[in-house]
């Protein structure tokens, strides 16, 4: 009897651990299968939380703004499979970038081409300029598939490298990137931007040129070149930029060649802009544009630098650090309000500056010209305490000055109103690279204010790029230690103590 009872017992107690051991392999198969398939849902819907501190991998709040007003069908042709994307550490990044939009935009779509495979679908992407797609190129269209208007991009555009150490990539931009190729290949007519050429600028050949070409560029602009002596100005021209010059321009009653400074000022008739960036040492040199900036209440202290030994990032004191125009009322705070209203107002930096000077002919900062109203302000300005040197002489007196001006025109056509500016500073080093790609000073930011003051409003101006260096979790210490425990001890924690009341419940049924 003891044996069949004991017989019984051990059947009983093998029955329910057989059961408790299946029930727990099967709780356990149940976790893995949920973790496979959430995980498969969150990367289809990217269902994860970006605690980077430059929020790598989140949508700026800009980019919901511009992209709103876009109904068009826009596509992002990677031409390379998506494992290949995923499993590239720099692809990757622009990847995730794309698919962000993809999944916020109804509008936007990836696709996957092939460079071997594909070729005849790629070749409307060439042009002679640009013969060739690569598998790490990235093109952003719209419009008809027989004819589109399209941005083609290496995968190198997306990133920012350090200007010393080119292997040193050190920022993201791939989301100011799409965004503004986004708004390009949109727009019914790119605005145009001429850099001057003819007069010893540096354009192509230049590292601190390009980051300014770049910059229109990625404003949405058609960035070209114009020789003003021998080209007309296109009637899609927006701007006009010319960049530390080293010879003057043709003027007045020039009878040799076409005027240049009569062009430019018949440009400004309209709602256009100018915008001027001289060295201090050739703008003496400027006869013709000199007067041409005298007559928009600008004057530029040639051979004087304006030195601010207390306001400055660099030991010399000639990096001087520009002081925001305190007047509220003033053109030139209107124009850069989103940036003054920040809690802390970041430093623009002037290097080796001339100071600016109203015209003798000014009796005061608005003053009319032939029936039309013009406005001068001061954009920036050094402290109180800045020195002028000239010729190697410092002054024994501390003054303020005028770093940059923007002079408005409001004249009245027909009953139509058209607005002209003049943004002026005396300085070849305002558009440094160091400047405008650096994420601690607003060179840039002023710049795309300026365009926006313009009349280009569609700029992606409030879109940073993201700072790898800044690629840590922006948690404190005591919060990260809590998601560890939570994540690696509490959840499997969870799973035992549920399988064990399991296993007692039914051991003592």
């Amino acid at each position: 009897m003891k044996n069949t009872l004991g017989s019984l017992g051990t059947k009983k107690k093998f029955k329910y651990g057989a059961t408790s051991v299946a029930f727990t392999v099967a709780f356990v198969a149940f976790i893995l299968v949920i973790n496979v398939i959430f995980s498969a849902l969150a990367s289809t819907y990217m269902w994860y939380i970006d605690m980077t501190d430059s929020e790598l991998f989140t949508l700026s709040d800009a980019t919901y703004t511009l992209m709103e007003d876009i109904d068009e069908d826009i596509t992002i042709t990677f031409c390379m499979d998506r494992d290949e994307l995923e499993s590239d550490s720099s692809m990757y990044y622009i990847l995730n970038t794309a698919r962000l939009l993809e999944n916020e935009f109804d509008n936007v779509t990836i696709e996957y081409k092939n460079v071997l495979t594909d070729v005849a679908y790629l070749e409307k992407f060439t042009t002679t300029s640009s013969p060739y797609v690569y598998t790490t190129s990235v093109i952003i269209w719209s419009g008809p598939e027989d004819s589109p208007e399209y941005r083609l991009y290496s995968y190198s555009y997306f990133f920012i490298t350090d200007t010393e150490d080119s292997s040193n990539v050190w920022a993201y931009q791939g989301e100011k990137v799409f965004v503004a190729a986004m708004l390009q290949v949109t727009a019914d007519e790119m605005p145009i931007a001429y850099f001057t050429t003819g007069h010893g600028e540096s354009i192509t050949d230049d590292e601190d040129a390009t980051a300014l070409v770049d910059l229109f560029y990625s404003a949405g602009y058609d960035v070209r070149t114009i020789d003003l002596s021998t080209e007309e100005i296109d009637e899609a021209a927006r701007v006009i930029i010319i960049n530390d010059p080293v010879y003057d321009f043709s003027g007045y009653g020039d009878t040799e060649v076409e005027s240049e400074i009569d062009k430019i000022d018949a440009f400004l008739d309209d709602d256009h802009a100018l915008i001027v960036f001289v060295d201090p040492s050739n703008a003496g040199n400027m006869t013709n544009l000199n007067e041409f900036l005298d007559e928009w209440g600008v004057v530029i202290g040639s051979g004087q630098l304006v030195y601010d030994p207390n306001n400055t990032i660099s030991v010399d004191g000639y990096s001087v650090v520009g002081t925001y125009n305190s007047d509220e009322e003033s053109l030139a705070a209107s124009i850069y309000s989103s940036i003054t209203s920040m809690s802390s107002q970041p430093k623009v930096i002037f290097r080796e500056v001339a100071p600016l000077y109203r015209s003798s002919r000014l009796t005061s900062d608005t003053w009319t010209v032939n029936g039309t109203s013009r406005t001068i302000s001061d954009v920036f300005l050094s402290s109180e305490n800045a020195y002028i040197t000239e010729n190697g002489e410092t002054s024994s007196e501390t003054g303020q000055y005028s770093l940059m001006t923007i002079t408005q025109e409001i004249q009245t056509v027909d009953s139509e109103y058209y607005t002209s500016y003049v943004l002026v500073s005396a300085t070849s080093a305002y558009t440094a690279s160091q400047y405008l790609l650096s994420n601690v000073y607003a060179n840039s930011d002023v710049l795309y204010a300026c365009m926006v003051a313009f009349g280009k409003e569609r700029v992606p101006a409030d879109i940073d790029f993201k700072v790898f260096n800044d690629y840590d979790l922006d948690i404190t210490t005591t919060v990260a230690n809590n998601w560890t425990y939570a994540l690696v001890i509490a959840l499997p924690l969870v799973s035992v103590v549920t399988c064990t009341v399991v296993i007692v419940r039914r051991k003592n049924r």
